[in-house]
């Protein structure tokens, strides 16, 4: 019984573990390994979650930009300008790609787990009470995860005290919301009876 319980916890908990290109969630780009998040998959040195997929890579960008490759100023110097541009533009790919949140992917992942832990409790395997226990623990973590780096946040923007951290605490505030949300639909349908005779009108 406890293992179960043990193994739904911890399969909740690695919300979003797979590795993917292009998604660093600090918004870092071509970065060599600053946070504990770094994953190199093709060997080439640099964190595969701060750049594109190998087959999405252009080694030409710089020949889409010869256009623009030489500026003349106003004083009739020359500016090389085409890496600047050909940087920038990657970057702010890079940097929207970094602030993508996944609320479908973690939706969908811990409704499943929910589907789960139901099935087995109408088996018998595990009890209501141990299935309803294990979602009001998650609920409880994901809140008190969610409140801790909001509080960051705040402690950041009011007071201008930065906590050094190895993740992007806004991020990851907003992905434990997304999941704190989906588990409190859950609580709030085991009690919807009560929330309905809370907001029913007594003729």
């Amino acid at each position: 019984m406890k293992k179960i319980i043990l193994i739904l916890l911890l399969l909740s908990l690695s919300l979003i573990t797979v590795v993917a290109w292009g998604d660093c969630p600090r918004g870092e780009v071509l970065c060599e390994g600053e946070c504990g998040l770094f994953v190199d998959i093709d060997n080439d040195g640099i964190c595969d979650h701060s750049q594109p997929a190998p087959k999405d890579r252009n080694s030409n960008t710089t020949d889409q930009v010869t256009e623009e490759e030489i500026q003349e100023d106003k004083y009739g110097l020359e500016t090389i300008a085409a890496n600047d541009i050909a940087l920038s533009v990657k970057t702010g790919t890079q940097e929207q790609q970094g602030r993508i949140y996944h609320l479908l992917p973690i939706s969908l992942f811990l409704t499943s787990l929910y589907l789960i832990s139901h099935f087995l409790s109408k088996k018998k395997i595990i009890s209501i009470a141990d299935h309803r226990k294990i979602w009001n623990i998650l609920l409880l973590i994901s809140f008190l995860i969610s409140a801790i780096l909001g509080i960051l946040l705040v402690v950041k923007i009011n007071f201008g005290t930065v906590i050094p951290l190895l993740f992007n605490t806004l991020f990851w505030h907003v992905e434990i919301g997304i999941a704190m949300t989906a588990i409190s639909v859950f609580h709030i349908l085991w009690h919807w009876a009560y929330f309905k005779n809370m907001f029913k009108i007594k003729k």
